[in-house]
């Protein structure tokens, strides 16, 4: 049924009910009013009998005196009040008597009748034989008068009986209506509450507990469908369950592949590594990167991209068995939790997955390309932590990627490892500590000029983190953690905040420098935030705009060309420069040079280290130099140490060199710097 049929149920239950109790004590309220009615007919009955009583006292004692002495003179007053008596008692008879009390008023009728009949003898009676006439009715007389006077007594007594009885009976019913009323009341509460129980049950109970499950759904439980409700209810509960559905997939899968989501899989994760029975069998985390996997989409556009990573998803599914877990952690990022297998079936399963994204082909321009994967496998241990094995995982996977991508690499735990590998297991919960306890510290490496002398000194700021056991953690260690959790825009405002808090305590330091190089990573430069905390540090900062380049990587900036543009000129207006980082290491074109408004070229280090002796690598630093000399731009190379490379790069034009030959990095201060972020 619908809600308004109970409602209308409910509202003609209690109607009912109420027109009930009315009827119930109605018709007691009336039996009173007609009990009360009746006793008050036999009260004045009673004194209509008092008044004939006395009347007819007063007929006998005139009919005595009449009979008695035979004066005359008073027969037409005691035959008159007769009469009067008579009538009254015509009247009387028959309203609501008893039949005794009729047969008594109608003897007395016809005794005073009797008795005015002598009277009318007695009257024409001649007066000679009056005395003896009268001697010969008066036997007859008395015992007529005897019974009239019986008669009137029994009417007197019956009508005081009836008054009593009256009496009694209408207390009774006074009293018994009393307790009615309030027994019909008694009843209708309780009817009321067991109809108000009813509607509670097919209608509160329902809605209450579509609000519990929808509460419990929103903290993360199943929704409970209602059922044995209202129709309204039950289809509100279908679309809840539906929309609480949707929202849990919405909220644990990735829309575009699929699959589960970080928050899903890491949720899971914790799950298996609770539960004590899952967590004593074998199983393994598969971490996958796709290599180059941004050139798709900075060459062939996201579209591309995302086709490709639908067709990875749908090859991670279709080589996994029906327990093992797959998610997408993010970009090109993808995680599989292995279960109950041994360490060579999780490589096989690795080793297969990696086969078939190597045979993936996406088309671009006419032209088909391969794709490939790097793949990280991390087996559990019971000290493990879902970061930690996350962290694991993502290591193998960074191995696979040194070691020349499309590989498979397995994290061994008990393998002894050196430091820098240990350091390598840095978790989200280790950088946030980080940023709040200020345990960044700044390092600084000399940027060198190599055509000719500088007055001002230059110099690049690098980050290193302190480690729980007082070690300097490089950033190559816990900079791809930040990447992942989206923590790179606090760091770099934690080292800009740092470098200007420096230089305020030391800034007779500025008029020897003549260049700071800030990094800044790919996603600051997509932060309105962070831009509007720079344009508002460098204003009220010691450091003159002028002396400050931040440097962006080549990757980063084409990423969002336009937004890179935008950012770099809103802060150039304040009169810093822009250096593009790692030239030559990504995979866009020379001509981003003019779309990007820089003032130096940094070449990557890896093509500048091995340029000696690689021919190829020679070549790109001499095309890179005449690139960036065309653009009016000064060309930086880094990784200089040795001499041989100052000669060449000061022959090909390189305007400054950066590296061991010149300068290790050096803290920025001799301890390290405690600054509020």
């Amino acid at each position: 049924m619908r809600i308004r049929s109970y409602l209308a149920i409910l509202v003609l239950a209690c109607l009912l009910g109420a027109y009930m109790l009315e009827q119930v004590l109605g018709y007691r309220f009336n039996h009173v009013q007609i009990l009360a009615s009746k006793h008050t007919q036999n009260l004045l009955r009673a004194k209509d009998f008092e008044r004939i009583e006395n009347s007819t006292s007063q007929f006998l004692v005139s009919s005595d005196l009449v009979i008695a002495s035979g004066n005359t003179y008073l027969i037409f007053g005691a035959k008159n009040m007769g009469n009067y008596i008579s009538a009254e008692l015509s009247k009387i008879q028959g309203v609501n008597l008893s039949a005794e009390l009729n047969a008594e008023i109608q003897k007395t009728i016809i005794n005073i009748k009797k008795i005015n009949k002598q009277l009318d003898t007695i009257g024409s009676t001649p007066e000679k034989e009056l005395i003896m006439h009268l001697r010969q009715l008066l036997p007859n007389y008395d015992s007529i008068s005897l019974s009239l006077v019986k008669s009137i007594q029994f009417m007197m007594s019956e009508t005081k009986n009836t008054i009593l009885q009256d009496t009694i009976a209408l207390q009774k019913e006074k009293s018994f209506v009393v307790i009615a009323a309030w027994v019909s009341r008694g009843f209708f509460f309780l009817f009321i509450i067991a109809v108000w129980w009813w509607a509670n049950r097919k209608i509160c109970n329902p809605l209450n507990g579509l609000i519990v499950s929808s509460h419990k759904a929103l903290a993360g439980d199943d929704f409970q469908k209602v059922d044995n409700a209202p129709i309204e209810i039950t289809a509100l509960s279908n679309d809840f369950k539906l929309l609480t559905q949707t929202l849990s997939h919405q909220a644990s899968h990735d829309p575009l592949t699929e699959l589960y989501n970080r928050r899903a899989f890491e949720r899971h994760l914790n799950e298996v590594m609770g539960n004590s029975e899952v967590n004593d069998q074998n199983w393994f985390l598969c971490f996958i990167d796709l290599d180059y996997f941004k050139t798709i989409n900075d060459t062939c556009g996201h579209a591309v991209g995302d086709q490709v990573l639908v067709r990875v998803a749908h090859i991670l599914k279709q080589n996994v068995r029906n327990y093992d877990t797959v998610a997408r952690l993010g970009g090109d990022e993808f995680a599989i939790l292995i279960n109950r297998c041994t360490e060579q079936k999780a490589l096989e399963i690795a080793n297969k997955i990696k086969q078939a994204i190597n045979l993936l082909t996406y088309h671009w321009e006419g032209e088909n390309f391969n794709l490939s994967a790097s793949i990280g496998v991390a087996p559990k241990a019971c000290e493990n932590t879902v970061t930690e094995l996350l962290n694991s995982a993502d290591m193998a996977c960074a191995l696979a990627k040194n070691s020349g991508r499309n590989a498979v690499y397995l994290f061994d735990g008990n393998q002894q490892m050196c430091s820098d590998t240990k350091q390598q297991l840095i978790s989200v919960h280790h950088l946030n500590n980080a940023l709040n306890n200020n345990l960044f510290v700044l390092y600084k490496q000399d940027i060198v000029p190599l055509q000719q002398q500088k007055i001002g000194k230059s110099f690049e700021i690098l980050l290193r983190m302190l480690g729980n056991d007082g070690q300097m953690i490089s950033p190559a260690y816990f900079l791809p953690v930040a990447e992942r959790y989206l923590l790179t825009s606090k760091i770099d405002r934690w080292v800009i905040n740092a470098v200007c808090e420096h230089y305020e305590s030391y800034g007779d330091q500025l008029e020897s420098i003549e260049t700071i190089a800030i990094n800044l990573s790919g996603y600051s430069l997509t932060d309105n935030e962070l831009e509007t905390f720079i344009i508002e540090k460098l204003i009220n900062c010691v450091i003159p705009a002028d002396k400050i380049c931040f440097e962006i990587t080549e990757t980063a900036a084409i990423k969002n060309i336009k937004r890179a543009q935008l950012f770099m000129e809103n802060i150039k207006a304040l009169g810093c420069q822009f250096a593009l980082d790692d030239f030559g290491s990504g995979h866009s074109s020379y001509a981003y040079i003019k779309q990007l408004p820089t003032d130096k070229i940094k070449i990557d280090g890896a093509i500048v280290a091995n340029m000696m002796s690689n021919p190829i690598d020679f070549t790109a630093v001499k095309s890179i130099c005449e690139i960036g000399k065309a653009a009016k731009q000064d060309i930086i190379a880094e990784f200089v140490e040795d001499f041989s490379l100052v000669e060449a790069l000061t022959k090909l034009g390189v305007d400054y060199a950066q590296g061991y030959y010149f300068a290790k990095p050096e803290p920025l201060t001799k301890s390290p710097v405690e600054v509020s972020s």
